[in-house]
């Protein structure tokens, strides 16, 4: 059999086909800035899917952060950068500190000898969501804190900022507690200036405990007269420099 008709076996019509070629792979315009920044082949590209997916751009990262990245492995930094993809990113307002954050965290976990495990159950986001929309709030996640408020909507306060005896600490939470139970429980209250829930960067759950700063004296005040023992799952303290336990709220 000739060459020709082999080809025209091949391919039927007599004409060579040309081969088929893998997929074009689609590179942001800072790709070029990530490998002139010094980062590795392999980094580069998996940081620019990130911009390319529309997770982070190119502007939210500044040279502090680069840089700290470029002090990994290749491997280490591949695995930083797996655990930001997977971060829920939609509330981080400095994605910059927050990617350092998590390579700080990745640092503590091969320093302890443990290994990255799947996440832990987070906030539901859907609830978090139907919050923000129905208060207004702004919420902040760092790997240190998720910030709910601070300042609140004009709506809610317009005033200056909350002095000396508007803030509480609240403690013993169960560390898979947020904001959709924790907000309605104290904006009963009264208006809330903002919450602050501890968080520990390596299981992604809250740490126990959280400061509540309201409007006003008279709403910090009225927070342990109000909700009493069927709150939630949490304990409080009376407004003061040095939180003395007041009532037991957890519910077993």
């Amino acid at each position: 059999m000739s060459a020709d008709l082999a080809t025209d076996h091949v391919n039927g019509n007599g004409t060579e086909e040309p081969m088929e070629t893998m997929a074009t792979v689609t590179r942001s315009e800072h790709f070029q800035a990530l490998l002139d920044a010094g980062l590795s082949q392999n980094v580069a590209e998996k940081l620019d899917e990130l911009y390319v997916a529309g997770l982070v751009a190119h502007s939210d990262l500044d040279e502090r952060a680069l840089e700290a990245l470029k002090e990994f492995n290749e491997d280490g930094a591949l695995q930083v950068l797996v655990q930001f993809k997977e971060s829920d990113l939609s509330h981080v307002q400095n994605k910059s500190a927050f990617l350092c954050g998590v390579m700080k965290t990745y640092r503590q976990r091969e320093k302890q000898g443990t290994k990255v495990s799947p996440a832990s159950k987070g906030p539901d986001e859907v609830r978090i969501r139907e919050l923000l929309d129905r208060t207004g709030y702004t919420l902040d996640v760092t790997t240190g804190q998720r910030k709910y408020g601070g300042p609140p909507p004009d709506a809610v306060y317009a005033g200056s900022q909350p002095t000396v005896g508007t803030e509480i600490f609240v403690g013993k939470i169960p560390r898979d507690l947020f904001e959709d139970e924790l907000v309605p429980l104290f904006e009963k209250a009264g208006p809330i200036w903002d919450l602050r829930l501890m968080m520990d960067p390596l299981s992604s759950l809250n740490r126990g405990y959280a400061f509540v700063t309201f409007c006003a004296k008279d709403s910090a005040q009225e927070a342990v007269k109000l909700v009493g023992p069927q709150a939630a799952r949490c304990t409080w303290t009376q407004p003061g420099p040095v939180p003395q336990p007041l009532l037991s709220l957890l519910v077993q």
